[in-house]
């Protein structure tokens, strides 16, 4: 049985750039959304300042990061034209160990933690509210 996967991105802004990044993360969540019908949740929070930006993604199984990656591919390529540096990465679940490598390209600077093993839990896709 697969076993959920899920991201935790961290990213500095650069100075002046917090409208773009707001915008581009817009244009990102819309494009997952149409797109990634298997992904759980998908989410951008940014701190007061407005200097960091996290992104917490929840997949059913590391396969659904793959494809995401694959989606996103076109919006990395501009990406750091907003974002300073990625300062944290954080991946949990089976099947993000092969992911490291390729993150690598997009934050050579950035701190991984990689966490395959999932203990106990459980994840609800359709919780009442």
């Amino acid at each position: 049985m697969a076993e959920t996967f899920v991201y935790i991105g961290t990213n500095t802004i650069k100075e002046g750039k917090v409208a773009e990044c707001r915008k581009m993360v817009d244009e990102i969540s819309k494009l997952v959304e149409k797109h990634e019908p298997r992904v759980i949740a998908f989410n951008f929070y940014l701190d007061e300042p407005g200097r960091q930006l996290v992104c917490v993604q929840v997949h059913p199984d590391a396969a659904s990061m793959d494809t995401h990656m694959q989606v996103i591919s076109e919006h990395l390529k501009t990406a750091y034209d907003v974002l300073q540096e990625t300062t944290s990465e954080q991946l949990y679940g089976p099947g993000g160990e092969r992911m490291v490598d390729e993150f690598r390209q997009w934050a050579p600077n950035g701190v991984f933690t990689v966490i395959p093993q999932h203990e106990v839990g459980f994840t609800r896709s359709a919780a009442a509210r």
